[in-house]
């Protein structure tokens, strides 16, 4: 081993789940870098992760030097590899957004539910790229996807996380699979100071949503998903009337927010703002030190509100639906 390293190899089983850059000989000479997350080393083999989410094996006398590539600050959407952090994100919304079932093939999962989201109502592949690890081959995992939810008399959808399944989105594209919404999915830190305050506005914040907040976007039919996850549901009132509202929901260091919506008379007086400095402080009190949220491509509106707010652009989504077998 290379002084270079400064590391011995015993060191390199404590660098277990963290990012590393190995130097490897190269059977031809010369040499050939791999950086990704070191899964496992034991018994002189070992395997990492890069950042395309592709697994890749290595031994102890193949390597030349290695060294853990430290951590930036705790970024909101930062590190890597990009393929992963997306994959984290996604899985975030789909554990806080919890459909009633969950069918697999492979990696892939199949969500189904009343019918009354889109999110809940879909397939999200979960493996590596470039289609996610179904387990059979493309062709037949599709397949089985449209007689699953046809058995359901459910509409087959997809959520597509874009870019690392590309190749799954343009397949479905060229069997007829139309995009029915793309949405970018953003995020932020949570700032250490919130001012929740506004002398024109009342708010609150409670652990379950109430009639008056279930009735702003008639989300009465949303209820059932909406309780099947811990969250905060926030107000915000105008002599009395709701004129705001928003979920957000906390895994480990991550907040979701949901459901966000101002009543459209109210808006341009800065409510929006108010409604997310008061989810994100209830977030915070939750242990949430991150938010990401999710947003239509057409609301224009809304993506210049969050970008104002710090919010950035983590990576895109679209939710792709086979019209042809809607409802059967």
């Amino acid at each position: 081993m290379s002084q270079i390293s400064q590391r011995s190899l015993g060191d390199l089983v404590d660098a277990i789940g963290s990012r590393v850059t190995i130097r490897l000989h190269d059977p031809s000479g010369g040499f050939r870098d791999i950086v990704g997350i070191l899964n496992s080393f034991a018994d002189g083999a070992g395997k990492l992760i890069n950042s395309k989410g592709k697994e890749i094996s290595f031994s102890e006398r193949e390597i030349a030097i290695w060294r853990e590539v430290k951590a930036l600050p705790d970024r909101a959407g930062t590190g890597a590899p990009y393929s992963m952090r997306i994959l984290e994100l996604e899985a975030l919304s789909d554990r806080t957004w919890p459909a009633d079932k969950i069918l697999e093939i492979g990696k892939w999962r199949l969500r189904v539910s009343d019918g009354f989201t889109m999110r809940a109502n879909s397939v999200l592949p979960m493996g590596a790229a470039p289609i996610g690890e179904p387990g059979v081959d493309l062709e037949s995992a599709v397949k089985q996807v449209i007689e699953i939810y046809k058995d359901h008399r459910l509409t087959p959808t997809f959520t597509l996380p874009l870019p690392i399944y590309e190749d799954l989105d343009n397949y479905l594209a060229s069997q007829g699979w139309k995009i029915k919404v793309a949405a970018e999915y953003l995020v932020n830190e949570i700032p250490k100071e919130l001012e929740v305050t506004n002398s024109e506005f009342d708010f609150i914040t409670g652990d379950e949503p109430d009639k008056n907040w279930l009735a702003v976007q008639s989300d009465f039919k949303l209820e059932k998903i909406m309780r099947s996850y811990p969250a905060k549901y926030s107000q915000i009132k105008y002599m009395d009337k709701t004129v705001a509202i928003g979920r957000i929901a906390t895994l480990g260091g991550w907040s979701l927010a949901t459901r966000v919506y101002v009543d459209p008379d109210f808006r341009g007086r800065g409510i929006g703002s108010l409604l997310m400095r008061v989810l994100m402080s209830a977030a915070k009190s939750d242990g949430a030190t991150k938010i990401g949220l999710q947003v239509d491509v057409e609301n224009g509106a809304a993506l210049a509100l969050y970008r104002s707010m710090g919010f950035r652009f983590h990576h895109s989504y679209v939710y792709r639906i086979l019209e042809s077998e809607k409802g059967k």
